[in-house]
């Protein structure tokens, strides 16, 4: 039969073990989620595409071009299909931009990699 005491440890035991299991889950759930560095499920990312802002204006207009990428995953012959919206000159003059001062690059990324779409984002007037 079991003292207390021994009850006890056990119960500390299991406590600490479901703990770190509920710490497991939560790493896991960020990390599929793109939340930690790139996710295996979905990752979206919206950086600088140049860092050197001395000087440059903000502008009031911005303008969107987008690139997809599907790539076939399972037979490991690297195939895969990129297909851009519009290029960039088209684009910013549709949108009345006729001074280019920086852009953002806005990448999603779904599955590894499986489906990526990166949109170059221009700021300008």
């Amino acid at each position: 039969m079991a003292t207390n005491r021994q009850r006890q440890k056990a119960s500390r035991s299991g406590e600490s073990g479901m703990r770190f299991f509920s710490m497991f889950v939560v790493m896991l759930s960020l990390a599929a989620a793109g939340c930690v560095g790139s996710g295996l499920l979905y990752t979206r990312v919206v950086k600088p595409y140049s860092y050197d802002f001395d000087g440059t204006p903000t502008g009031v207009k911005i303008c969107r071009v987008n690139e997809h990428m599907l790539r076939e995953p399972i037979t490991r012959a690297n195939l895969s299909v990129s297909f851009t919206s519009r290029i960039v000159e088209q684009a910013s003059r549709a949108a009345g931009i006729t001074n280019l001062y920086f852009a953002d690059i806005e990448t999603l990324s779904v599955l590894k990699g499986i489906y990526v779409k990166k949109t170059l984002i221009i700021h300008g007037d």
